[in-house]
């Protein structure tokens, strides 16, 4: 295609001065302009366009290019006739004057205010690049509906629309059967869009379900890439992360996940022990969520997956003490939302608590995005006007603001309560933990909420973690237990691997990684002298976080939470690095409670000892 076209360029004759306006004010550019136009001739002349539509018209230079290659053809400019983006005002008046030889209409509007093209589907959109980064943005995404090929001007001719057509094409990737650059004056970029319908206006979920398809799970569902790296065997989405921590509060009984995705929450909770059923209506989400159990035999007796929507299926009341959408009520419509929450109502028992997680916050796109884009502008710098992905566009039909999330709740469940999540792995708590500013409160990107029809539990020592005071040291070493349940014997030097271990938390404290002072297991490498080689590892994160066990009448540590948790628990994996240098160590794993004490050190004494040998790493 493109060696046509450039063959085409070379061999063509095309003179646009004999059409040009001598009073342009650009007239000074007209030879620069020659090839330039020949370039245009020479695409029209290897597409063979039967149709054309051109945005930003100007004095018509283009269209005469096109229709001189192609005289047949039928052809529809746009242009706002104004001075805006290098327009000049009456130029369409020259541009209907030269074009009167063709089958051409000018029509003065503005296409940043339609939805749609005017006419049905064109062979060839001509889609001006001297205009804003928003405005190239927009024209595109109409223009991929509608053209069989797409050509933007002026690729290169300047940064914001640059930008905001790269954008664009990482946006629309799936939607585009190939794109390519045309060197030249200003740079023409050629996209071929996938041959797809326009998709029809969405009014309910139904109308999405084929879109949740295999592409969207494995390529753009938050959480895709450690879903491919664990086959949904570990969480380490931030928001499902959330969730789990969040179902603490029902240290054990059934839990109802709506909405389950590719159900690697499914299979977190089955591994803290938890009875699950897991819905989606996507046949694909089942499947992957199928596959990734199928590799634990162990959790299958602690399963049910049904594909079935949440809108219409059928579930006996008052039969879980745990029901968890996340990431689902937007993509519901309103009316959708507020069914499912009177309906979540009669499925849970009179104790049972409800967690929904719901991306994004409508405020973060709505005032703090927005902020930061005025920002940039005024730097110099460009950020796209909908930094959403193509799925979330189009999947998206419902996103919450707190006012909206509250309300619904409200309505639906006597006791609630809603807090904005902040970034980063310290974030669930948000506005809970912290007292934020409004322009804060904007910047959280996620909503979490619990609801139930009883008091709601204490949220805090869930979320928040207090320098640990013991009353009575002596018993310290009776409060933990810490076993390691797979380690390697040997590893190469430098070389990070994982090792397991069991922690069984006889206190009657939450141990976790979130607040002020959060729990962390570490590890220290020592010599067979006992000399510290290693006297502060690496982090990970202590998660799901250690609930007590119950200890009976005996304990004498503070009470944190009246939740126990009376079942084993899957051991964790904690990250190790091996020393630089080969030899004979010792690996001491423990906890750390970050700013307070090591739990090795006493009263607490708290760690587990297994000798490795490092070996030369000859890969380094």
């Amino acid at each position: 295609m493109l060696d046509a076209i450039l063959q085409e360029y070379q061999t063509s004759t095309y003179q646009f001065r004999h059409i040009a306006n001598p009073d342009d004010p650009l007239a000074a550019k007209f030879t620069e302009w020659e090839d330039y136009y020949r370039l245009k001739w020479a695409i029209a002349r290897t597409l063979q366009p039967q149709s054309i539509l051109e945005i930003g018209v100007r004095y018509g230079y283009s269209a005469h290019a096109f229709l001189d290659a192609m005289p047949q053809s039928q052809y529809l400019g746009i242009d706002l006739d104004c001075e805006m983006a290098g327009g000049v005002k009456g130029a369409i008046n020259w541009a209907r004057k030269i074009l009167a030889p063709f089958a051409a209409r000018v029509l003065v509007a503005d296409s940043q205010a339609m939805s749609q093209f005017p006419g049905d589907r064109y062979d060839l959109i001509h889609v001006d690049g001297q205009q804003d980064g928003d405005s190239s943005f927009h024209d595109l995404s109409l223009a991929i509906q509608q053209g069989d090929y797409v050509l933007v001007d002026g690729y290169h001719w300047s940064t914001p629309n640059f930008l905001a057509v790269n954008d664009f094409l990482l946006q629309h990737r799936q939607q585009l059967a190939w794109y390519a650059s045309i060197p030249g004056y200003a740079g023409e970029l050629l996209i071929k869009p996938k041959p797809t319908a326009r998709p029809a206006a969405v009014q309910t979920s139904q109308d999405l379900q084929a879109t949740y398809d295999k592409t969207y799970y494995t390529q753009s569902c938050h959480g895709y890439d450690s879903f491919t790296r664990y086959q949904g065997q570990r969480l380490e989405d931030e928001r499902l992360i959330g969730a789990a921590t969040l179902a603490c509060l029902k240290p054990q009984g059934h839990v109802l996940d709506l909405g389950c995705g590719r159900g690697e929450l499914t299979i977190h909770l089955a591994q803290q022990g938890y009875r699950v059923t897991a819905i989606d209506y996507s046949a694909t989400a089942i499947e992957l969520a199928q596959a990734c159990l199928s590799q634990q035999p162990d959790l299958q007796s602690l399963v049910e997956l049904h594909c079935a929507d949440v809108n219409q299926v059928n579930l006996p009341a008052a039969s879980y003490d745990l029901v968890i959408a996340t990431d689902l009520i937007e993509h519901l419509n309103p009316s959708e939302v507020v069914s499912l929450y009177n309906r979540i109502n009669r499925w849970l028992k009179s104790e049972g608590l409800f967690i929904v997680h719901t991306f994004p916050n409508r405020w973060y796109y709505q005032y703090d995005y927005a902020r930061k884009r005025r920002l940039a502008k005024r730097l110099g710098a460009y950020l796209p006007q909908n930094p959403r992905t193509e799925y979330e566009r189009l999947m998206h039909i419902n996103e919450q603001s707190p006012r909206a999330l509250k309300r619904q709740l409200k309505d639906a469940f006597r006791h609630h309560q809603l807090w904005f999540a902040t970034a980063g792995p310290q974030g669930l708590g948000g506005s809970l933990t912290q007292s934020l500013t409004h322009r804060e409160l904007a910047a959280a990107p996620s909503l979490y909420a619990i609801a139930s029809a009883q008091p709601l539990p204490a949220l805090h020592p869930l979320l928040t973690t207090q320098p640990i005071r013991w009353l009575r040291s002596q018993q310290l070493r009776q409060r933990f237990t810490l076993e390691i349940v797979h380690a390697p014997d040997t590893v190469p030097a430098a070389q990070p691997f994982e090792i397991q271990v069991r922690l069984t938390n006889h206190s009657q404290q939450i141990l976790h990684s979130l607040g002020a002072y959060p729990i962390n297991w570490s590890y220290r490498w020592v010599d067979r002298q006992g000399d510290a080689i290693i006297a502060s590892g690496d982090r990970t994160r202590l998660f799901p976080p250690s609930l007590p066990i119950d200890p009976g009448s005996n304990t004498t540590a503070p009470t944190a939470t009246t939740s126990k948790r009376s079942r084993a628990t899957a051991p964790y994996h904690v990250r190790i690095v091996a020393p630089d240098q080969h030899g004979e160590y010792c690996l001491q794993v423990t906890l750390v409670q970050e700013q307070i004490r090591w739990f090795d050190q006493p009263p607490i004494g708290l760690k587990q000892t297994r000798c490795i040998s490092i070996t030369a790493n000859n890969s380094r």
